[in-house]
């Protein structure tokens, strides 16, 4: 039984998030904040780090199941995100702890031209959660 969750709608992600991203993270690399050294190696705009859509992943299981613990996270990004884009995050239930409550969650990030940006799996801990 698979449960969907509501998507969430980031962005416009702006050069000036993605820059407050790069000093409070410590990966300063010039190719997300410069459109000219992204097209240096063949991107239209700089790319949003991949973290920060991470970061993003995370406020959307959040939103969607407030008392769960995500005890892992995987991702695989797929096609860069341009800073100025905007992002929708999408998932599902695809497997249950034995209570019933999600226990791992399909994650979609897709641009709005519909692009898949990323696929992750978000782990859910039930013992986390009750403090065992």
């Amino acid at each position: 039984m698979s449960a969907s969750m509501p998507s969430l709608t980031i962005g416009p992600i702006g050069k000036a998030e993605v820059e407050a991203f790069a000093r409070a993270s410590g990966d300063t690399n010039p190719l997300h904040v410069s459109a000219a050294i992204a097209r240096t190696i063949g991107l239209e705009a700089a790319p949003v780090h991949g973290m920060l859509l991470v970061a993003y992943l995370n406020e959307a299981v959040r939103r969607f199941l407030p008392q769960a613990v995500i005890a892992g996270l995987s991702t695989r990004f797929m096609a860069p995100v341009p800073v100025g884009a905007e992002v929708e995050i999408s998932g599902r239930t695809v497997k249950r702890h034995e209570d019933g409550e999600p226990a791992v969650l399909r994650l979609f990030v897709k641009t709005s031209g519909g692009v898949v940006a990323c696929m992750a799996e978000a782990t859910l801990s039930r013992a986390m959660e009750r403090g065992a």
